[in-house]
């Protein structure tokens, strides 16, 4: 079993940098957002990346749990998070929340996925933010935990998983955490959210759900 983030602990906020990924097994193929090169320490096109790029920039003792997480998701077909450590490109030792599903495309299973940056999260400078988030979760618990299993459901992944997604959709579009739950959870009271086997990518559908909660509420006349 992969090791897995605590979901009620460690939060996106503007101190965490979000990579977003995309893995070819077929190919060995990957697809980097600028900000992946960013936390490996690269500037984006800098490098081609490679599985055994990704290998050799994770922390040795980490090595093996990833090479776990990737039969988890190519072999196995199961979603999966992983928490680690890397060196970047310059040594420095970061630690991230890698998170990550298949998807078939057309008969091409593609792995989608983030890759989230929570270094600066110990920082002192970003305890107040970190304080906030935590206080943020507990007052809106209640939907948030629905919104996870919802997640859940969908994506047949667990709390850990469902709740990073949420994460890494709060950071890459600057929207809380206590927003983006409730567009879902009443997107899935009308059964508007996908089927369990036909899910699509979790950012794109929250990106969805968000767009036409937007258009509903424009269209209401005051």
């Amino acid at each position: 079993m992969v090791e897995s983030s605590r979901g009620d602990e460690f939060h996106a906020s503007h101190a965490a940098v979000v990579g977003r990924y995309t893995y070819r097994p077929d190919a060995d193929e990957w697809t980097w957002s600028d900000a992946m090169y960013r936390i490996h320490g690269f500037e984006p096109g800098d490098v081609v990346p490679t599985t055994e790029l990704v290998m050799r920039h994770i922390h040795p003792d980490d090595v093996p749990a990833a090479w776990e997480s990737r039969e988890t998701v190519v072999k196995h077909r199961r979603p999966f998070s992983f928490l680690h450590r890397i060196r970047t490109a310059s040594d420095e030792e970061r630690v991230v929340l890698a998170a990550g599903h298949l998807e078939d495309q057309d008969g091409t299973l593609v792995v989608h996925g983030h890759l989230i940056d929570g270094t600066n999260l110990r920082d002192q400078d970003t305890n107040v933010h970190l304080q906030s988030a935590v206080q943020d979760f507990s007052e809106h618990r209640a939907v948030i935990e629905q919104a996870k299993g919802v997640l859940m459901q969908l994506y047949s992944v667990d709390a850990d998983t469902a709740f990073a997604l949420l994460r890494a959709f709060s950071a890459d579009t600057n929207r809380k955490v206590r927003d983006i739950a409730p567009v879902l959870v009443a997107a899935a009271s009308r059964d508007d959210t996908p089927t369990k086997h036909q899910p699509g990518s979790a950012h794109d559908m929250l990106e969805v759900l968000h767009a036409s909660a937007n258009d509903a509420a424009g269209a209401v006349t005051p």
